[in-house]
């Protein structure tokens, strides 16, 4: 119901180690797109402390056959995210599936993509004396 043929679904997850006082979610649960089309969606993450403090988002994405041909244009996982203190930031993640995922007889019956991202801590080097 409410699936346009060809559309491929894309489910976002979040997850937190344990050592990051972080919360950490995405804006919407999923989106249903058209292979090729540039998307844009969000995740929100609020440091849970009074200090700063960095963390590094790792992803992966699954039914791992898909991920070939999911393109992240922009990602906050492509470098680390310092927020301060009870900061709260919106975080976008641009990204395409590539069209031939329905040309490829291993991924073409996919129908849902999910996009996993865990975000672990990033000690700081103390300055050197």
């Amino acid at each position: 119901p409410g699936a346009v043929a060809g559309q491929i679904g894309v489910r976002f997850d979040a997850n937190i180690n344990p050592g990051l006082p972080w919360r950490f979610e995405p804006k919407q649960e999923t989106v249903r797109i058209a292979p090729g089309a540039r998307t844009q969606i969000f995740y929100k993450a609020t440091n849970l402390t009074a200090r700063p403090t960095t963390g590094q988002a790792v992803f992966n994405v699954t039914p791992d056959l898909a991920g070939q041909y999911f393109s992240k244009i922009e990602c906050f996982c492509f470098t680390e995210q310092t927020l301060k203190g009870g900061e709260s930031v919106d975080m976008p993640v641009v990204f395409y599936v590539d069209p031939r995922i329905k040309d490829d007889p291993d991924t073409k019956a996919i129908d849902e993509i999910t996009l996993s991202y865990t975000f672990y801590p990033v000690e700081k080097p103390t300055a050197a004396r």
